[in-house]
């Protein structure tokens, strides 16, 4: 069997969480269209975006009890082509249902990729130097970063399905291709820990670690609410184009790149619990003041605007840089579960939670007419994660 150079993982691993990122991000950009082609109302649309997370709590309890069984390949290359045919087929309906059913698979996929992707990468840790869940997450980013300015460039050229429909054809062969290469050193079956794991196991063990996931759900939440409604604020809010309104969502992933790129360094220098109640407070408390700054600049000023909407999601980007892999690494050294089976039971805590949070944002916008009162809730919620950094203390 061949083998896998150390080098040769770290660039397959970074490649995977880039490549993945530029078709999961790749609509998110266009969601005004989106809204537009379903016409919906925001509390709708925000509704129905949401009922993804239907499919990820059902993902999440059961993917690292699949992992453990099955191993990596088997659990990544489904859900791979799963994540691909669902997204071919969500930007080509103009039915609600077809869109749900769409949706919920996707959340299913995306998840199991993520809960499999991060055990992969967890086991890789131990013999690739240098590398970290940081730097991993932040290709991710990188990689939307790449698909935001994309889709911001072609939003008025291309239609959303040759756009989405022709990446989900590529990052389905692409991802399908490195993970063939990976083969050799993939997670195999029940590799992650001695015993045999089984199910009631799985579920009899499932215990809620209340600071690591109140802390996820506080500091990712702002992510999440970005990447929904960014796009959606600027363009109906401020009335810039289409092409304009993806580059909130742009700043917010470059801040986003730089806080995780550098997260090596600021480790190396300050605690992590420190760092991470200082970008949290920072965060979110700069992303509130100048998102309160926006809605007072007259409608005739929307450059100044749109230039204050720009630095509010910058400092959202930058507080929520280390937020993720943090609470991630610290849930895994808390636990003496597989890495597989943490991520998944962090996970379902978390999107329970989001989904909530997501309807609230929805109808909170709906009901006070005012998007950038629903957008208060999760900058409140980033500067409380300060309270739950202590639960980083011994990561």
């Amino acid at each position: 069997m061949n083998t896998v150079k150390p080098s040769t993982e770290f660039k397959l691993l970074q490649a995977l969480f880039g490549v993945y990122a530029m078709l999961i991000m790749s609509w998110i950009p266009r969601f005004p269209e989106v809204k537009a082609n379903l016409g919906l109302s925001n509390g709708q649309f925000g509704t129905l975006i949401s009922t993804g997370s239907f499919g990820a709590v059902a993902s999440l309890f059961l993917t690292g009890h699949m992992v453990h069984k099955f191993g990596v390949k088997r659990v990544i290359l489904t859900n791979i082509w799963i994540m691909g045919f669902a997204y071919f087929f969500i930007v080509r309906t103009e039915s609600s249902g077809i869109f749900l059913i769409c949706n919920i698979a996707i959340g299913w996929a995306t998840s199991a990729y993520h809960i499999s992707i991060n055990a992969q990468s967890f086991n890789a840790m131990e013999r690739v130097y240098g590398l970290t869940i940081a730097r991993l997450h932040g290709m991710w980013a990188l990689g939307t970063l790449a698909t935001a300015i994309i889709s911001g460039l072609v939003v008025d050229h291309i239609p959303i399905t040759w756009h989405v429909g022709g990446l989900a054809v590529f990052v389905t062969l692409s991802l399908t291709a490195m993970i063939i290469r990976l083969t050799p050193v993939l997670l195999k079956p029940n590799e992650d820990k001695e015993e045999h794991l089984p199910l009631r196991t799985l579920i009899t063990s499932f215990r809620v670690d209340w600071l690591i996931s109140g802390g996820l759900v506080c500091a990712v939440f702002l992510e999440f609410a970005t990447g929904d409604w960014s796009a959606i604020f600027a363009k109906e809010r401020i009335g810039v184009s289409s092409g304009m309104a993806a580059l909130p969502y742009v700043v917010f992933m470059t801040a986003m790149i730089i806080g995780r790129l550098n997260a090596g360094s600021i480790a190396k220098r300050f605690q992590v619990d420190q760092t991470v109640r200082l970008f949290a407070l920072l965060g979110g408390g700069g992303f509130l003041t100048f998102l309160t700054i926006t809605v007072h600049i007259p409608a005739e000023h929307k450059t100044l605007a749109f230039v204050t909407t720009c630095i509010a999601f910058t400092f959202a980007g930058m507080g929520s840089s280390l937020m993720a892999p943090s609470f991630y690494t610290a849930g895994n050294q808390r636990s003496p579960l597989p890495s597989a089976v943490v991520v998944g039971q962090i996970g379902v805590v978390n999107m329970i939670a989001i989904f909530i949070l997501k309807a609230s944002i929805a109808w909170t916008a709906q009901f006070t007419g005012s998007l950038a009162i629903a957008l208060t809730i999760p900058a409140l919620m980033l500067m409380s994660t300060a309270f739950f950094a202590r639960a980083l203390k011994a990561s």
